[in-house]
């Protein structure tokens, strides 16, 4: 018996469930919430196998650490998220911390909960395809971060408010010769050939 619990605050959600849930002899419904602060006693008192989680339930929720807390708990449990908004840094620290799902809720997941169900019983991630493609920008905007050292930042972020190389050297007590050298590996990095390509690609890709 796979055991489900949810906690959304609204209604509807857990009705949905139910209604379909019922009618599969192997998967029940042992609990729902509708506040964020009762998820911990809920999963204490039902131990689920299968937590469906309101990712913005209310305000003063915060579902990062309560996944984080809750993994820490109760390491077997398999933790979906679901949510009407998609924030592609959010799904990615979301399944570092242990999300085993991300669902978004304009997505037709209700008509499909017992294979979502099953598949997170199983050990199996389920995303809906725009988490998929959030995830993947997230990786991509995470790499493209990484591609550029602290100190080639700092020179950018002055470079973008028009500073020359002299003011820049100076704002960082750097010589000139030294920007103009951290300038020049930013260029091949980037792979562009002036200031403004650089800068231009920068604030494209989220690198300031």
């Amino acid at each position: 018996m796979i055991r489900v619990a949810v906690v959304d605050d609204h209604p509807h959600v857990a009705v949905a469930l139910r209604a379909l849930l019922g009618q599969t002899p192997d998967i029940r419904l042992v609990a729902e919430a509708r506040r964020g602060g009762e998820v911990f006693a809920l999963v204490q008192r039902e131990r689920p196998h299968v937590l469906l989680l309101d990712l913005l339930i209310e305000p003063e929720f915060d579902a990062l650490s309560a996944v984080r807390d809750l993994r820490a708990a109760y390491p077997h449990l398999r933790i979906c998220l679901l949510s009407a908004h998609l924030e592609p840094a959010c799904v990615r620290d979301l399944l570092e911390a242990g999300v085993c799902g991300y669902i978004l809720k304009d997505d037709d997941y209700v008509s499909r909960i017992e294979t979502i169900v099953r598949d997170l019983a199983a050990g199996r991630l389920y995303l809906s395809p725009q988490a998929y493609e959030a995830l993947a920008l997230a990786t991509q905007q995470a790499g493209d971060r990484e591609l550029l050292t602290d100190r080639e930042r700092d020179i950018l972020r002055l470079a973008v408010r028009g500073l020359p190389n002299p003011q820049i050297a100076q704002s960082l007590c750097l010589s000139p010769g030294t920007v103009r050298n951290h300038l020049s590996a930013i260029y091949r990095k980037l792979g562009v050939r002036s200031r403004y390509e650089a800068l231009a690609i920068a604030q494209e890709r989220n690198l300031l």
